[in-house]
């Protein structure tokens, strides 16, 4: 009978500690048929975004008294060839991995995080299609994607009064350095967010990040952008400019977007200019429709066109299933 009770409050405590902690698997897929419309390609298959093609497993555990640790990854890949995202020798198999120990005063994360980014403001939000981070050679983004730092600290206050701020750093003993600050305001329809970033230059390959800040030569970029749902359609315009060692603006982008629902379907618009492509200005409009086919699967198509250094028009039917 002793044993029989010992055993039953295991299995009791076990049961409360179970219950306190989750763990999920969700991820998408977002692949597509393209024609960047250069001269010379051709229409083929196209994996559409680094983050609409990924798995991520996430951990919670309940510490007790609002605190709360856990386990953040996502391992990304090619939905047109199956492999992995990052190409070359020694590509990591995890785009982002860090514990994290949250509360009342904000989140710690330690190890390979996913940088801010200001990918709200664009309608495709950095995965594709034919918008203002995709399409073809000479894109025009200003689009900070969801790049990471290896061998990095992170810190995100909490949310008050709809604003909140957050600070990634790079701690690595290479001679490399990497920052990423973002301040932020979210509540009701308005939402606008500034977003800095600093590369002091990568020799020891530490650093896989997303335009317009990212190279191997030191480097800083800056982003500033606002949102506001009218209701009928969300209204988007952000800058962003990136300068070299020297302070010399290498970059300044400035785009427009909208989201326009209609029920099961949501019309994509978004016009982008760069004042600084090497020597020549670049713009680029596109758009796109959404058709919902679940509340997990979307069908869609996007139309864009392009001048720069190579100006051309294109198209994208696509596909996207999320899990």
């Amino acid at each position: 009978m002793k044993k029989t009770l010992i055993a039953l409050a295991v299995l009791a405590v076990s049961g409360a500690a179970f219950a306190q902690s989750t763990a999920t698997i969700s991820g998408s897929i977002s692949v597509g048929v393209m024609d960047t419309g250069l001269a010379g390609a051709k229409m083929g298959v196209a994996t559409l975004g680094g983050g609409a093609n990924a798995i991520n497993i996430v951990t919670v555990e309940d510490l007790g008294g609002g605190m709360r640790a856990g386990f953040d990854s996502q391992m990304r890949f090619n939905a047109a060839t199956g492999d992995r995202n990052s190409a070359g020798t020694g590509a990591a198999l995890f785009h982002g991995a860090n514990a994290y120990i949250s509360g009342g005063m904000g989140t710690i994360r330690v190890g390979k995080i996913i940088e801010a980014n200001n990918c709200a403001f664009d309608p495709w939000a950095c995965t594709g299609g034919a918008g203002t981070n995709a399409g073809a050679a000479n894109t025009i983004s200003g689009l900070i994607a969801a790049g990471t730092i290896a061998q990095s600290v992170s810190y995100a206050t909490p949310t008050v009064g709809g604003f909140s701020a957050s600070y990634h750093t790079s701690v690595s003993s290479r001679n490399n350095e990497r920052s990423v600050m973002s301040l932020n305001y979210a509540q009701g329809p308005l939402s606008a967010q500034f977003l800095q970033s600093k590369n002091s230059g990568n020799t020891g390959g530490d650093v896989v990040g997303g335009a317009p800040s990212i190279t191997d030569a030191p480097a800083q970029g800056t982003s500033m952008g606002a949102r506001y749902n009218f209701g009928f359609a969300t209204l988007a315009a952000f800058n962003a400019k990136t300068e070299n060692a020297a302070g010399a603006v290498t970059a300044d982008i400035t785009a427009f977007t909208a989201t326009v629902p209609m029920g099961a379907y949501t019309l994509l618009a978004s016009t982008a200019k760069n004042k600084k492509l090497a020597t020549t200005a670049d713009t680029k409009t596109a758009v796109g429709i959404n058709y919902a086919l679940s509340k997990r699967t979307t069908v869609g198509a996007d139309m864009f066109k392009q001048d720069a250094v190579g100006s051309s028009t294109g198209f994208v039917a696509r596909v996207r299933h999320n899990f």
